[in-house]
């Protein structure tokens, strides 16, 4: 199966971790959160459309840099600072999930992932999704 490489402008939002509310598990969200996952999303499910993308149904190699906007203060090379990383790829996870280009983020066997400053460009995100064969 061919690569899928996929750019998502936006501000990239944090997936946080799922609490206990009224005895249901709920997934803590926000606004930026909401709209994150929907362009993540979109892009993902123009991309399939457009290229007749089939389904990823076995394991797969998930890359992602995600750029963020550097506050104008800051003079640190890497943003070492929220939001975590693990957090940001949860909401890529479950947004590529939504977007049907998998099964199941559960496929994800590998990864390689890094947070940028998006100093040369807009904030976002570069992700690929590659075939892993044993």
């Amino acid at each position: 199966m061919e690569p899928v490489a996929l750019t998502v402008f936006g501000l990239p939002a944090p997936q946080g971790s799922k609490r206990i509310f009224n005895g249901r598990l709920v997934e803590a969200s926000s606004v930026k959160l909401n709209k994150w996952r929907k362009e993540l999303t979109k892009v993902a499910t123009t991309y399939i459309s457009d290229n007749n993308v089939e389904l990823f149904d076995g394991p797969v190699q998930l890359r992602i840099t995600f750029y963020l906007p550097r506050p104008k203060t800051v003079k640190r090379e890497l943003p070492t600072v929220p939001p975590d990383l693990d957090k940001l790829i949860r909401a890529v996870g479950d947004g590529l999930t939504d977007s049907k280009i998998w099964t199941d983020d559960s496929l994800v066997v590998s990864l390689i992932c890094e947070k940028v400053y998006a100093d040369d460009r807009e904030p976002g995100a570069e992700i690929e999704i590659h075939s892993v064969t044993v």
